[in-house]
């Protein structure tokens, strides 16, 4: 044998050691793994300050929210009262067909439409 095909060949030796080393690896690492992911789910460790947490903090939103609920409705509230003006005795007038100009029988079936609807 020449000295270039040793060279080749002892090459070619150590690269195949080392790639059958890295598949090995990786198929008993992959094994560990599911090993673990098996023995960690049947026992796995609860945290009970983590679900003591997480209840105060419900409590505390659904009185956030309970809050903000009562200050939306009271301002609609307001919204939807009526202003009381100074003469308890006012009262609504209607204008005159001729006043307000003359509408068209189109526009009045369209709100009637409308209304019905």
């Amino acid at each position: 044998m020449q000295e270039e095909e040793f060279i080749i060949s002892l090459v070619a030796i150590v690269f195949g050691i080392g790639l059958t080393g890295f598949f090995l690896h990786n198929i008993f690492s992959l094994i560990k793994a599911w090993i673990n992911r098996k023995s960690s789910s049947s026992s796995s460790d609860i945290n009970p300050q983590f679900f003591k947490a997480l209840g105060e903090f419900k409590k505390t939103t659904e009185r956030r929210i309970a809050n903000l609920e009562a200050i939306v409705s009271e301002l609609e509230e307001e919204k939807i009262r009526i202003p009381e003006s100074a003469d308890s005795n006012a009262e609504i007038t209607i204008e005159d067909s001729q006043v307000r100009g003359e509408s068209k029988k189109d526009d009045n079936s369209n709100l009637r439409n409308m209304l019905n609807e």
